[in-house]
Protein backbone atom coordinates (compact mmCIF):
# COMPACT_ATOMS: atom_id res chain seq x y z
CA UNK A 1 0.00 0.00 0.00
CA UNK A 2 1.31 3.11 -0.80
CA UNK A 3 2.18 5.89 1.64
CA UNK A 4 0.13 8.36 -0.39
CA UNK A 5 -2.75 6.24 -0.60
CA UNK A 6 -2.53 5.39 3.37
CA UNK A 7 -1.94 9.33 4.57
CA UNK A 8 -4.97 10.05 2.54
CA UNK A 9 -7.01 7.62 4.38
CA UNK A 10 -5.97 8.90 7.77
CA UNK A 11 -6.31 12.38 6.93
CA UNK A 12 -9.85 11.33 5.85
CA UNK A 13 -10.64 9.53 9.11
CA UNK A 14 -10.35 12.87 10.95
CA UNK A 15 -9.84 12.01 14.10
CA UNK A 16 -12.53 8.98 14.09
CA UNK A 17 -9.75 6.35 13.99
CA UNK A 18 -8.63 3.51 11.34
CA UNK A 19 -8.01 0.41 10.69
CA UNK A 20 -6.06 -1.59 9.00
CA UNK A 21 -6.86 -5.14 7.83
CA UNK A 22 -3.66 -6.91 6.75
CA UNK A 23 -1.24 -3.65 7.10
CA UNK A 24 1.48 -3.21 7.28
CA UNK A 25 2.88 -6.47 6.73
CA UNK A 26 6.38 -5.91 6.56
CA UNK A 27 9.05 -3.83 9.00
CA UNK A 28 9.12 -1.72 6.23
CA UNK A 29 5.97 -0.99 6.05
CA UNK A 30 5.30 -1.05 9.89
CA UNK A 31 7.96 1.62 10.36
CA UNK A 32 6.41 4.06 7.83
CA UNK A 33 3.01 3.61 8.84
CA UNK A 34 4.43 4.98 12.42
CA UNK A 35 5.86 8.02 10.46
CA UNK A 36 2.58 8.81 8.69
CA UNK A 37 0.78 8.30 12.13
CA UNK A 38 3.77 10.87 14.02
CA UNK A 39 3.18 13.57 10.93
CA UNK A 40 -0.75 13.49 12.13
CA UNK A 41 0.14 13.56 15.95
CA UNK A 42 -1.83 9.83 15.67
CA UNK A 43 -0.08 6.40 17.17
CA UNK A 44 -1.54 2.95 17.02
CA UNK A 45 -3.60 1.61 19.82
CA UNK A 46 -3.64 -1.89 19.24
CA UNK A 47 -2.34 -4.31 17.04
CA UNK A 48 -4.57 -7.49 17.23
CA UNK A 49 -2.97 -11.26 15.81
CA UNK A 50 -5.48 -13.37 14.77
CA UNK A 51 -3.90 -16.84 16.21
CA UNK A 52 -4.67 -19.46 13.88
CA UNK A 53 -3.89 -23.76 13.71
CA UNK A 54 -2.78 -23.64 9.75
CA UNK A 55 -4.53 -26.80 9.29
CA UNK A 56 -7.97 -25.68 10.65
CA UNK A 57 -7.32 -22.68 8.62
CA UNK A 58 -6.80 -24.14 5.71
CA UNK A 59 -9.85 -26.55 6.25
CA UNK A 60 -12.05 -23.35 6.81
CA UNK A 61 -10.72 -21.47 3.69
CA UNK A 62 -11.26 -24.38 1.25
CA UNK A 63 -14.84 -25.23 2.70
CA UNK A 64 -16.10 -21.62 1.60
CA UNK A 65 -18.24 -21.39 -1.78
CA UNK A 66 -20.91 -18.46 -1.91
CA UNK A 67 -24.43 -18.33 -4.49
CA UNK A 68 -23.41 -17.51 -7.57
CA UNK A 69 -26.74 -15.05 -7.81
CA UNK A 70 -27.21 -13.64 -4.40
CA UNK A 71 -23.83 -13.75 -3.39
CA UNK A 72 -24.63 -15.83 0.34
CA UNK A 73 -21.89 -17.41 1.91
CA UNK A 74 -21.81 -20.82 2.80
CA UNK A 75 -19.34 -23.20 4.13
CA UNK A 76 -19.77 -27.15 3.28
CA UNK A 77 -19.15 -28.02 6.83
CA UNK A 78 -19.48 -24.83 9.05
CA UNK A 79 -22.47 -23.30 7.52
CA UNK A 80 -24.24 -25.84 4.77
CA UNK A 81 -27.35 -25.03 2.42
CA UNK A 82 -30.08 -26.24 3.92
CA UNK A 83 -31.36 -27.84 0.96
CA UNK A 84 -28.06 -29.56 -0.35
CA UNK A 85 -27.30 -27.69 -3.62
CA UNK A 86 -30.37 -25.00 -2.88
CA UNK A 87 -29.33 -21.20 -2.00
CA UNK A 88 -31.21 -20.63 1.67
CA UNK A 89 -31.60 -16.79 0.10
CA UNK A 90 -32.77 -16.95 -3.63
CA UNK A 91 -33.26 -20.54 -4.33
CA UNK A 92 -30.33 -20.92 -7.23
CA UNK A 93 -28.48 -23.80 -7.59
CA UNK A 94 -25.29 -22.39 -8.83
CA UNK A 95 -22.62 -21.62 -6.82
CA UNK A 96 -18.86 -20.75 -6.73
CA UNK A 97 -15.65 -21.27 -4.69
CA UNK A 98 -12.70 -18.04 -5.07
CA UNK A 99 -10.20 -19.79 -7.59
CA UNK A 100 -7.59 -18.54 -4.20
CA UNK A 101 -9.51 -20.90 -1.40
CA UNK A 102 -7.18 -23.56 -1.96
CA UNK A 103 -4.76 -25.62 0.12
CA UNK A 104 -2.03 -24.82 -1.46
CA UNK A 105 -2.79 -20.85 -2.08
CA UNK A 106 -3.64 -21.04 1.33
CA UNK A 107 0.03 -22.40 2.56
CA UNK A 108 1.94 -20.31 0.46
CA UNK A 109 -0.08 -17.35 2.28
CA UNK A 110 0.98 -18.36 5.63
CA UNK A 111 4.54 -19.29 4.62
CA UNK A 112 4.85 -15.41 3.53
CA UNK A 113 2.93 -14.71 6.48
CA UNK A 114 5.63 -16.65 9.19
CA UNK A 115 8.57 -15.10 6.68
CA UNK A 116 7.85 -11.48 6.29
CA UNK A 117 4.69 -10.62 9.08
CA UNK A 118 5.31 -12.51 11.73
CA UNK A 119 8.61 -10.94 12.13
CA UNK A 120 6.85 -7.50 13.13
CA UNK A 121 5.04 -9.04 16.33
CA UNK A 122 7.56 -7.66 18.25
CA UNK A 123 8.15 -4.60 16.91
CA UNK A 124 4.83 -4.09 18.21
CA UNK A 125 5.04 -5.98 21.40
CA UNK A 126 7.91 -4.33 22.73
CA UNK A 127 5.55 -1.54 22.73
CA UNK A 128 2.57 -2.93 24.14
CA UNK A 129 0.43 -2.90 20.94
CA UNK A 130 -0.17 -6.33 20.44
CA UNK A 131 -3.81 -8.43 21.70
CA UNK A 132 -4.24 -11.48 20.78
CA UNK A 133 -7.07 -13.20 19.32
CA UNK A 134 -7.99 -16.69 19.27
CA UNK A 135 -9.00 -16.67 15.83
CA UNK A 136 -10.35 -20.82 15.94
CA UNK A 137 -13.26 -19.63 17.82
CA UNK A 138 -16.61 -19.14 16.54
CA UNK A 139 -16.88 -16.03 14.28
CA UNK A 140 -19.58 -14.28 16.85
CA UNK A 141 -16.79 -15.17 19.51
CA UNK A 142 -13.63 -13.84 17.73
CA UNK A 143 -15.72 -10.65 16.79
CA UNK A 144 -16.66 -10.03 20.77
CA UNK A 145 -13.13 -10.44 21.26
CA UNK A 146 -11.81 -7.91 18.55
CA UNK A 147 -14.55 -5.74 19.74
CA UNK A 148 -13.18 -5.93 23.53
CA UNK A 149 -9.95 -4.47 22.11
CA UNK A 150 -10.94 -1.77 20.14
CA UNK A 151 -13.20 -1.04 23.40
CA UNK A 152 -9.96 -0.71 25.28
CA UNK A 153 -10.13 -3.97 26.83
CA UNK A 154 -7.96 -6.57 26.17
CA UNK A 155 -7.74 -10.32 24.84
CA UNK A 156 -5.29 -12.99 25.80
Amino acid sequence: APSALIGERLDAAQGKGAIFDGFPRTQAQAEALDLLLAERGRRLDHVIELAVDEDSLVKRITGRFSCARCGTGYHDKFKPTKVRGVCDACGSTEFVRRPDDNEQTMRTRMAEYRAKTEPILPYYNERGLVRRVDGMASVDEVAAQIEAVLDGGTSS
